[in-house]
């Protein structure tokens, strides 16, 4: 998913892959997200025209709802969400 756009998982995911477009790298400070890791998920910056891709490990399986995260590289007013169905 677009790291500044959010997206949707399916219940029971255990990981989320990430992709970002902005020529720096960008850190995901917090999430509500059960299962979030306790550790500041960085996510590779665009290299030579293409998306960095990183993948976020969750503690626990997903569960249905829509959980905000806050990576530092988007300029936007509301954090993305991940939903979770």
């Amino acid at each position: 998913m677009d790291i500044c756009a959010g997206g949707t998982i399916s219940v029971g995911a255990t990981q989320i892959d990430f992709t970002n477009n902005h020529t720096e790298d960008c850190t995901i400070t917090s999430s509500d997200m059960p299962g979030w890791p306790t550790t500041d998920p960085v996510i590779p910056k665009r290299q030579g025209g293409i998306a960095g891709t990183g993948t976020v490990y969750l503690t626990t399986p997903a569960t249905t709802g829509s959980y905000t995260y806050t990576p530092i590289c988007c300029d936007q007013e509301t954090d993305p969400i991940i939903r979770v169905q």
